[in-house]
């Protein structure tokens, strides 16, 4: 496993907005190279949404590893919060991506840049 999805590329893949660069790199993930930290389920499924996006959303959700809020990426959260002022669910998913040493797929290049030694891939930009 290598890539850790951030909670915008769900959003803009279940909007049909993803683009192609980006449906490739989930497509790689979910064939077992991806995960997500728990916080992103949280914010996809968190929203009064229709019963069918939300089984849709599950079901890409499965087929990736989802990583929980463990007591080092916490102590890796705080530590972010602190130095780089950025939100609570984007210092997760960075402490995660470090705890596990994985690459960010994200749109939000400005606010992951903050965080020293993480590695983005913004699909909107590249490939």
């Amino acid at each position: 496993m290598e890539l850790l999805f951030d909670t915008n590329i769900f959003i803009y893949h279940f909007n049909g907005r993803l683009n192609q660069a980006g449906s490739y790199l989930l497509r790689k993930g979910l064939s077992g190279q991806g995960a997500y930290s728990v916080i992103s389920r949280i914010e996809v499924l968190g929203f009064e949404q229709p019963e069918r996006a939300t089984v849709q959303a599950k079901r890409v959700l499965a087929r990736l590893i989802e990583f929980p809020l463990t007591s080092e990426i916490a102590e890796r959260t705080i530590d972010i919060r602190r130095h780089c002022k950025i939100k609570v669910p984007d210092a997760i998913i960075a402490a995660t991506a470090l705890e596990y040493s994985l690459r960010i797929v994200t749109r939000n290049q400005e606010d992951f840049a903050k965080v020293k030694d993480l590695r983005l891939i913004n699909p909107f930009m590249q490939l």
